[in-house]
């Protein structure tokens, strides 16, 4: 009981310090700046942020949300964003069931597993800023995913079957592609569905497999049109009615990962 209660503080820890992290991917990469240099600095002052002011959660209670020099507000995002990341991994460790030692080798599944699912946090806070989702997220993950499923089983992700992964990148991302199409030609505005979904999905698909990405999108787009309703009834909308849609697949694809199968079981016993 007492190692179990370690291996969450432990986790809990090491999630805090990946949602730092996060929240310099969130800031720096939309504005096309290195993720290593320079040092963590005050975004009012410019001033270089000390390693006791960085500490995840507890350096922005101490500092009451402020810069210690120039005295700027610091956006609790970075702190929510920390706390969520650090839920999540001990979370999807919990449930997923994680062991990383085997008798006869390190077993690397779980770390690209838990990887492809924090950073949908990133993911979600920029297309929420931005409205856009960096290639540099996705392409080198859908690379990455299909050349794994080339790796013998035991040591793959989920499948040791390349066919499935291309398939799997298909089912994503070529719905997302095809439906923003429609959408498209249907509005003849603008374009209905971003690249940056598109690429998302067909890295997740090419991941986790074809029926996780389509229930992902099929959970994420009934939330996406609960909320999008909300928001139009309340006029709350901006100007151009646009709406993020990547933290939207991201949920629909962690609801998928983790209750898919039970979910769609229940739905298909109401027929």
């Amino acid at each position: 009981m007492q190692l179990y209660a370690l291996q969450y503080v432990v986790l809990g820890f090491v999630g805090l310090c990946i949602g730092s992290f996060f929240n310099v991917l969130i800031w720096r990469i939309p504005r096309g700046e290195s993720i290593v240099w320079p040092p963590s600095h005050c975004t009012g002052c410019g001033g270089r942020i000390s390693a006791f002011d960085n500490f995840p959660v507890i350096s922005y209670i101490i500092l009451g949300g402020k810069c210690r020099r120039c005295k700027s507000p610091i956006s609790p995002v970075y702190p929510i964003v920390e706390i969520i990341t650090a839920a999540a991994l001990i979370a999807v460790w919990r449930l997923l069931d994680i062991t990383l030692l085997h008798p006869w080798y390190v077993n690397l599944t779980p770390v690209f597993k838990v990887t492809s699912l924090l950073l949908l946090i990133p993911i979600s806070v920029i297309d929420i800023r931005h409205y856009i989702i960096p290639d540099r997220f996705t392409l080198p993950f859908l690379l990455f995913s299909l050349g794994l499923s080339f790796i013998p089983d035991g040591v793959s992700l989920w499948y040791a079957n390349p066919l499935l992964s291309l398939l799997g990148a298909l089912a994503g991302g070529g719905t997302l592609f095809v439906v923003g199409a429609v959408g498209t030609f249907a509005m003849k505005k603008g374009d209905a569905m971003g690249m940056g979904d598109v690429k998302l999905m067909a890295y997740l698909g090419a991941l986790w497999g074809y029926k996780t990405a389509l229930l992902g999108i099929a959970f994420g787009a009934l939330l996406g049109s609960v909320v999008g309703g909300v928001m139009l009834l309340t006029k709350s909308l901006n100007d151009d009615h646009r709406i993020p849609f990547g933290p939207f697949l991201a949920f629909g694809t962690a609801v998928a990962v983790f209750a898919g199968d039970p979910l769609l079981r229940w739905y298909i016993s109401l027929f």
